[in-house]
């Protein structure tokens, strides 16, 4: 349904209420623009020189969202459009209310489009902060809402995040691998499900149930 050069390494895609499929485009992979790695141990957790500040004052990378529409006979889409560009290592996404979330480590961003132009109405919030960034193989990743109307998102394994709760700022969640979420409306951070290995990938299936990949082979349901 789209092919290069209008998509290129894909890592996250989602379809809105008008059917247009939208496509987070991993360009900036797998080194942050803008920081400077200090040391490296064997398992590739890197130490920079700096946290990079959230976008629009941090640097910009190569990362964008873009919107495929206008599909021909076949379903294949000949028009596309960016929502937001200069995105640093943004390593998942989702549509709702209002506007689109994102996770671009160490944040978890929201670009507000209440009027949905597909043009962000301002500089986006930040939700949450800490993530970790030590590994560009196992980020935050793969944002996905849950039946509860929570945002699910998942971690890896070789970076360890240190959340503070929004809800209740002293308490910090820290993990390094598994299923975290996020309540819009709240403003609450938890940690879902720990472990896993290696997790890149949520879905959820029609009873339920949270499915993440890991990259250590077998499967689990949780």
């Amino acid at each position: 349904v789209a092919t290069e050069p209008m998509i290129r390494q894909p890592v996250s895609m989602s379809f809105d209420a008008q059917g247009r499929m939208w496509v987070l485009q991993y360009l900036q992979y797998p080194h942050y623009a803008g920081i400077k790695p200090v040391k490296q141990d064997q398992y590739l957790r890197t130490v920079y020189d700096k946290v990079p500040e959230p976008p629009p004052h941090g640097p910009k990378g190569l990362d964008r969202i873009t919107i495929c529409y206008d599909p021909d006979a076949n379903g294949v889409f000949r028009k596309s459009k960016d929502f937001v560009t200069g995105l640093n290592i943004a390593s998942g996404f989702c549509i709702g209310n209002g506007g689109v979330y994102v996770v671009q480590p160490p944040y978890l961003l929201f670009y507000p489009d209440k009027n949905e132009d597909d043009i962000p109405d301002g500089d986006p919030l930040v939700l949450l902060s800490g993530f970790g960034i030590e590994d560009s193989h196992s980020l935050a990743n793969s944002l996905q809402w849950g039946p509860d109307g929570w945002l699910y998102g998942a971690a890896g394994s070789t970076s360890t995040c240190k959340i503070a709760n929004p809800a209740n700022p002293k308490e910090i969640v820290e993990f390094q691998q598994g299923i975290w979420r996020y309540h819009p409306k709240t403003k609450r951070f938890e940690l879902f499900s720990e472990g896993g290995g290696n997790t890149y990938g949520l879905d959820f299936d029609r009873n339920g149930q949270a499915i993440a990949g890991t990259n250590w082979g077998g499967f689990a349901c949780l």
